[in-house]
């Protein structure tokens, strides 16, 4: 989408957006009951955000499962990836009734997010540096890195106090806490504990890693982790994790569950890769042989509240049916 000649458009959009913007933007939030606006300190220095915006937007996915789950009302149209033809299917149906998606991931639609003209913009995409100053000049954004290896839920946490909605952030932890607990206990209950992994399959070698939200729901169910997930040696599950090369995939066979992800339609299953189904030791490996690899949406590895009580679902229905 970025061509050189869509960026004069952009600039030209990008301006007039700004000189909107000015009076808004003038309006500081006081201590007041009755005030429009409030500033707050992020890591793209202080923002001034709308109080009760009526028209928030998700700069990927990920922030309009967030906003959804923090009770924002959402603009008419939201992004959604490239790859997709809608939105993810274990997001809420009921919040997205009426909401058109319009493709803005890898490459951004910054002139297709002013024409929608959303009054608060929430950006998980932080790795972007430059990308906050340009939304800032469509509407007042709240931008935070989403995608730094960390538990997703504490940088949640974290937007939802510096938003004012940790009532709304608090009922969704409580309410998935008590629903990992509920599951482990019935894991406890029937003596199941299996060692898992995730895996991916890509450019001939098997990742074996914690990249996705994955080995948060094991670790909640106290799920055992194989070692080959620690990467750098800590003792710790991490996101790099290691890759294997097709003559090591013996070094799998501990793990008695495989979870991997596929796209939204089920392709991409790693056992249907020919190269690991012409494999003997990946046909060998316990998991494979005893049909235990169980594809989730590879949407919910980044990290929202949907995506992590997608996951444990399907892990509760792996493991206990």
């Amino acid at each position: 989408m970025t061509t050189s000649r869509t960026r004069p458009l952009r600039a030209a959009l990008a301006v007039a957006a700004t000189i909107l913007l000015l009076p808004a933007c003038a309006s500081v939030g006081t201590d007041s009951s009755d005030a429009e606006t409030f500033t707050v300190d992020t890591d793209f220095g202080e923002v001034t955000l709308p109080v009760e915006p009526k028209a928030a937007l998700g700069f990927y996915t990920t922030d309009v499962d967030m906003l959804i789950t923090l009770g924002y009302p959402l603009a008419a149209e939201q992004p959604i990836r490239e790859d997709w033809d809608s939105f993810p299917s274990f997001f809420p149906q009921e919040a997205l009734e009426g909401i058109k998606g319009f493709h803005n991931y890898p490459e951004f639609n910054l002139e297709h997010v002013l024409q929608v003209g959303p009054d608060f913009i929430l950006n998980g995409l932080g790795y972007e540096t430059d990308l906050h100053d340009k939304l800032t000049a469509i509407a007042p954004t709240y931008t935070y890195n989403g995608f730094d290896g960390g538990d997703w839920r504490d940088k949640f946490r974290a937007i939802a106090a510096d938003l004012g909605r940790e009532k709304q952030a608090q009922a969704w932890l409580d309410d998935y806490e008590q629903r990992a607990a509920d599951v482990k206990a019935q894991l406890d209950a029937a003596g199941i504990h299996p060692t898992v992994a995730d895996l991916s399959f890509w450019d001939g070698e098997v990742t074996v890693g914690c990249y996705s939200i994955s080995c948060l729901v094991f670790a909640d169910l106290g799920l055992p982790i194989t070692a080959l997930a620690d990467g750098d040696g800590d003792g710790e599950p991490d996101n790099e994790g290691q890759k294997l090369s097709l003559e090591q995939l013996g070094g799998l066979s501990d793990v008695d569950v495989i979870f991997t992800g596929v796209s939204e339609d089920g392709s991409g299953l790693i056992t249907d890769e020919e190269a690991l189904q012409a494999n003997a030791l990946w046909n060998a490996l316990p998991a494979v042989a005893n049909g235990k690899v169980f594809p989730y949406n590879y949407e919910m590895s980044y990290g929202s509240p949907s995506g992590q009580d997608g996951l444990l679902e399907i892990v509760r229905k792996a493991l206990l049916g």
